[in-house]
């Protein structure tokens, strides 16, 4: 089926329907390119419906670019441009673009008045009031999944903060860029605040092998599943979602590794070396996944390469009930990939190879900030060769 015929046009304008799902579309110009939106429905009703929301969105956004054009925009207008923009990135992951509205979401709820504001308020003397009060209040972050913000995770990190600061220095450039400012105030130095990394007291690694059993034994349908997922996270330094997309077709018994296809750097996409338990990990899971796959021909099973390896992809509130049973501070899944570092680094692997495990691009910069710090026993254990009297 050519391309003319693919597109049904309809008597509503901007309203076409493919005629292979029977689905509604949008089409729309924006800054001279064709828009395509899914209007997610194959009834005539609803999509008028919806295109009509689209097409109100779309003319708000066009009068909000022509003000910006104009020299005339407010803050509100320069946001709602900013926001296009990054929505029409095609170089940066979802997760990415989420973050950055995320980021915009934050400044809007704490800045009273932000969005009529003219560009010329946004000043540095501004920007620090709303930091130092945002640094005391947070923003009122709340988790994915939980009841309310919680003392440890509301808004106030120094990250949360800069990612903010990042966002509003953009959209001033916006306006410097449209002619409504001479400069940008925002680009000078000296307006983020300071980053501490938390290194969280890590338990010794007999007590994290007990807080994985703990968990196998909390008596749920996904209990062993859920260790094991922590499992994995320490034994392998991967990131949460790193871990929950790695497939049997991933994992190279023979050669030793798993490769892991990590999105955030262009290092991300690394292999990593099977360190022994590793290893046993996946080699019981790879059993337990054999004995339900289909047989192939000459009777023997085989692991299906795009099987995910993991059965679920989180854990966090086992971890959590775990840790509070054995009364040691709560550890998070990235705590695990900061124990598969710290126990490396404890082992002798020099710094730019851990940091290459981890899918660091800065060659081990990171790691020794955040990630070079010793357990206890190993501290005590490396004290004892040091020589008295020296």
């Amino acid at each position: 089926m050519s391309k003319q015929t693919v597109w049904e046009t309809t008597r509503e304008q901007n309203l076409l329907r493919n005629r292979a799902s029977g689905r509604y579309y949008a089409r729309f110009k924006v800054s001279g390119k064709p828009k395509w939106i899914s209007l997610k429905t194959d009834v005539w009703s609803v999509a008028k419906v919806r295109i009509a929301d689209h097409r109100s969105r779309i003319e708000r956004g066009r009068q909000r670019v022509a003000s910006v054009t104009a020299g005339e925009a407010n803050m509100g207008s320069l946001v709602a441009l900013y926001r296009s923009r990054i929505e029409d990135r095609t170089n940066i992951t979802q997760g990415s673009k989420d973050g950055l509205l995320r980021a915009i979401r934050g400044v809007l709820k704490t800045w009273p008045g932000f969005e009529n504001l003219t560009p010329d308020k946004i000043t540095r003397e501004a920007v620090i009031e709303w930091r130092n009060r945002i640094s005391r209040e947070g923003t009122g972050f709340v988790a994915k999944g939980a009841k309310g913000p919680s003392a440890k995770m509301a808004g106030k990190s120094a990250s949360t903060i800069n990612h903010c600061i990042d966002a509003l220095r953009q959209i001033v450039d916006i306006a410097v860029d449209q002619g409504q400012l001479g400069s940008n105030p925002l680009e000078r130095r000296g307006l983020k605040a300071k980053l501490k990394p938390r290194k969280p007291n890590l338990p010794e690694a007999s007590k994290l092998a007990a807080i994985f059993a703990e968990i196998e034994r909390g008596g749920g349908g996904s209990s062993r599943d859920a260790a094991d997922f922590c499992r994995f996270l320490a034994y392998t330094g991967c990131r949460r979602s790193e871990a929950a997309a790695v497939t049997w077709g991933d994992v190279d018994f023979a050669r030793g590794v798993v490769r892991v296809c990590g999105t955030k750097t262009a290092a991300a996409m690394r292999e990593v070396p099977l360190i022994p338990s590793a290893r046993a990990l996946l080699e019981r899971l790879h059993a337990c996944h054999l004995e339900s796959a289909p047989k192939a021909v000459g009777g023997a099973r085989q692991a299906d390469p795009k099987q995910p390896v993991l059965a679920v992809s989180e854990a966090g509130k086992s971890l959590a009930r775990a840790c509070e049973k054995f009364g040691v501070e709560l550890l998070t899944h990235h705590d695990l990939r900061d124990a598969f570092a710290t126990s490396a680094i404890e082992a002798g692997v020099d710094i730019p190879t851990v940091a290459a495990w981890l899918g660091h691009a800065d060659g081990g910069a990171l790691l020794m900030r955040v990630y070079a710090h010793h357990r206890r026993a190993h501290s005590v254990a490396q004290a004892a060769k040091v020589m008295a009297g020296m």
